[in-house]
């Protein structure tokens, strides 16, 4: 497993599966506790912190993500599987189920891990005892009944079909929903990280995205640095805009708006920082933010006509088009400083990293998000722009719509489309 392409050029992970395993298989559960995993793996010193530093919560979760990965791709044949339960750093060796459903957004509930006791006492003895043989036994009934009961109760029967038309949802346009929101294919929603943006500023350094995901820009730290020895530092913080927030809680709701509940368990909210790769491949994603709050937007910056770039030394935001038409702009400039004018820039796209479509919502301050939420909810600043991306046959195509805004303290107003741009 260590050796697959999934862990390839994941080394944290990869040093902390082999840490985990070990561990758990040579009993030594006392190292798997979540200050000794930090000490040992982490190199963080004796005693500290760990309510405060999250990394090996952090980490593990990739960790268990990266392994349903494998797990559906190269390890999809292994007879015997590796777990680590959520709540736990014990390692968890369980036979794979004996059927599972082709797809479905709903997670199996795992077998009982094995106590550190009961693993002592069993290595002790050659046989089993019959109550253990039985609770074995119980267990694998239930991995063959379990995925088959949510076969038949959630897939077997005819799902109704989506009854929202174009216009009648309080937010935004159904047909957008429906290629963003796809039973089958999980949906990742990513609001913005506010303390990457503010260390940006602090630090005078951008971040790339290899640096972001591999958190290494954490370590260089002078001007943001904290005043105490005990105090998280800025990098570290989990910071979202109120606006991303507002955006989030619209669209989560979308489900339910198109009369189609069970959409739910394909959606996943998950913060900027604590993204990786693997989510980003054949998934729907809807981004919030740019690239100084949500690196994942250089991932598809090349499809698109307009760049927001950030001039952290004299404060000023540049929106270049790169492709401009008649009566636009070859650049939009917004001056944080001095507030004004904001822009906001919606688009819609493919995912480049497999199959999926990718919505991005950027704009010039964390605000300006808001401008996204006054398009949603005014059908006539979003209907149009729908209308024109929108082929003879019903398809929706691939748009970007940049929007002007009088920025005010708490939000926007006045929200207004500047330049429209289509994609085949």
């Amino acid at each position: 497993m260590i050796g697959s392409r999934t862990f390839a050029k994941a080394v944290r992970l990869r040093v902390l599966l082999e840490y985990i395993g070990e561990c758990s298989l040579e009993g030594r559960f006392d190292a798997l506790s979540e200050q000794q995993i930090g000490i040992s793996i982490f190199q963080r010193p004796p005693g500290y912190n760990s309510t405060e530093d999250t990394i090996v919560r952090v980490t593990a979760r990739h960790l268990r993500e990266r392994l349903d990965l494998y797990y559906q791709e190269e390890g999809r044949e292994n007879p015997i599987r590796l777990a680590v339960p959520k709540g736990s750093y014990v390692a968890a060796f369980r036979p794979a189920p004996a059927q599972q459903p082709s797809s479905g957004p709903f997670t199996l509930p795992a077998t009982p891990a094995t106590t550190p006791q009961s693993e002592a006492a069993n290595t002790d003895s050659e046989e089993w005892p019959r109550s253990a043989r039985l609770a074995v036994l119980a267990s694998v009934l239930l991995a063959i009944a379990l995925p088959l009961f949510v076969y038949l109760r959630f897939h077997a029967q005819p799902q109704p079909q989506v009854q929202a038309q174009q216009g009648a949802m309080p937010f935004g346009p159904a047909i957008l929903w429906r290629a963003l929101f796809t039973p089958g294919r999980m949906t990742f929603i990513v609001p913005g990280d506010a303390s990457l943006d503010v260390y940006t500023a602090w630090e005078r350094r951008s971040v790339s995205l290899a640096d972001y995901t591999n958190q290494t820009y954490q370590g260089q730290v002078t001007a943001s640095r904290p005043p105490g020895r005990n105090d998280v530092p800025l990098s570290v913080r989990s910071v979202t805009p109120m606006a991303d927030l507002s955006m989030v809680s619209d669209l989560v709701r979308i489900p339910e708006w198109m009369d189609q509940p069970t959409w739910d368990g394909w959606i996943k909210i998950c913060y900027a920082r604590d993204m990786v790769v693997a989510n980003t491949h054949n998934n729907n994603l809807i981004l919030i933010g740019p690239s100084t709050f949500n690196p994942w937007v250089m991932l598809y910056q090349s499809a698109l006509d307009f760049d927001f770039q950030w001039d952290y030394i004299h404060n000023l935001y540049y929106v270049h088009n790169r492709a401009p038409k008649a009566g636009e702009q070859k650049q939009y400039i917004y001056d944080r400083s001095i507030h004004g004018k904001a822009y906001t820039l919606i688009a819609l796209t493919d995912n480049s990293q497999g199959e999926g479509r990718v919505l991005l919502i950027e704009g010039t301050t964390m605000g300006t998000t808001y401008g996204a939420v006054n398009f949603f909810t005014n059908e006539k600043l979003w209907k149009p722009v729908i209308q024109a991306a929108t082929d003879k046959s019903g398809k929706l195509g691939n748009f970007e719509v940049l929007l002007a805004s009088e920025f005010v303290r708490g939000g926007t107003s006045n929200t207004q489309i500047v330049a429209l741009h289509l994609h085949e």
